[in-house]
């Protein structure tokens, strides 16, 4: 049996009920540069190296000593350091081996490296939003070109009253502030508008920190503004005031909010209407976005996660804003369903927990 654990691609170590480690097999002692003898006999929280030792926060708890009182299989994805120095992605499993009496008597915890297959699905999600951000070049464009107008209109009324008069009546003083302010209040429209941009563009990986999901959602139905008012298309936002913020990535979030609108606008070519609600539900928080548009086809249902699978004229859609949100809403430990029938439009639910993993190390 040790050499067929041995020969396994993935690291395992097992630790029993006292945390005690008794087994570790050839690739955890390659990829965390251990030895066997030190290993085998210590306590895990002395010799391995423990994400969560010193940690805070959401997802500081010990995994192993959580499925010890669970006694339920427990995942984890782990940013660890390989002997080399080098930042590897590690997906953990920590499964349970019970004994006769019920209790748990070993966690067998298997680490697997998923530091390229992180990387590709993170430059395929980034992909996919830097192509929403072409859609939405002509909404950007119309946003900016408004106010940018506004302000030089306003620019050139002052270069007027200034050649005109040296010395400003009062009244004219009036006017020049009131100019002033509408300058301000332009130009703020144009860095609002430039900003929610650059947080729906950031990298995949940025940091995780709390995150506003009412806010992610206000500002990506605002960039779609102008095509959804194109379309034709009405919009309902009932949002749960006293929604909790969640530990996730603030461009994760924005992606998939985006993702899911960008799919609810392209079903409705004809105008429609849009409905996304955000309530709390005990420890997580949900999401619904609602669409009238044709629906989806029962033969399809289960194939709309799927990579590269869409029904959408080429060049509308690259098949992969679902898997893609999918991945990312299980990534921060929540889930993801869509209520459709044929004709009555289609209605996504995401189920996110406040203080899940948020899709990083935690």
């Amino acid at each position: 049996l040790p050499q067929l654990v041995d020969a396994l691609s993935d690291a395992v170590v097992v630790v029993d009920r006292e945390q005690r480690i008794v087994a570790a097999n050839r690739r955890y002692l390659d990829a965390f540069g251990d030895r066997r003898a030190a290993l085998v006999g210590t306590r895990c929280a002395e010799v391995l190296r423990c994400p969560e030792a010193g940690a805070v926060g959401p997802g500081a708890r010990c995994a192993a000593c959580e499925v010890l009182e669970l006694k339920q299989a427990v995942r984890r994805v782990r940013n660890m350091t390989d002997p080399s120095g080098a930042q590897r992605r590690w997906e953990a499993t920590y499964n349970p081996v019970l004994a006769a009496d019920g209790e748990v008597s070993h966690v067998v915890e298997v680490w697997r490296d998923i530091t390229e297959r992180s990387d590709l699905e993170s430059q395929l999600a980034h992909s996919e939003r830097l192509a929403s951000l072409g859609t939405l070049a002509a909404g950007v464009a119309h946003e900016l070109n408004n106010p940018m107008a506004a302000i030089l209109a306003g620019v050139e009324r002052l270069r007027r009253w200034l050649t005109r008069e040296q010395q400003l009546a009062k009244r004219s003083k009036d006017d020049v502030d009131a100019v002033l302010q509408g300058i301000e209040r332009e130009t703020q429209r144009c860095t609002e508008t430039t900003g929610k941009l650059l947080l729906l563009a950031q990298p995949y990986r940025a940091a995780t920190a709390w995150v506003d999901v009412n806010r992610a959602v206000r500002d990506m139905l605002s960039l779609l503004g102008y095509q959804i008012t194109k379309q034709g298309i009405a919009t309902v936002q009932d949002l749960d005031p006293k929604l909790p913020l969640i530990w996730a990535r603030e461009s994760g979030i924005r992606g998939m909010c985006m993702n899911l609108f960008m799919n609810a606008v392209q079903a409705m070519k004809d105008g429609g209407m849009l409905t996304v609600r955000t309530r709390s539900a005990g420890s997580r928080v949900v999401l619904e976005v609602g669409d009238t548009g044709p629906g989806i086809q029962p033969q399809h249902l289960d194939r709309i996660w799927d990579p590269f699978f869409t029904t959408k004229p080429i060049g509308q859609g690259t098949g992969l804003g679902l898997s893609i949100t999918q991945r990312t809403v299980t990534g921060y430990g929540g889930s993801i369903r869509v209520e459709s029938r044929p004709g009555e439009g289609a209605r996504f639910v995401v189920e996110l927990p406040v203080e899940g993993p948020g899709g990083a190390d935690g």
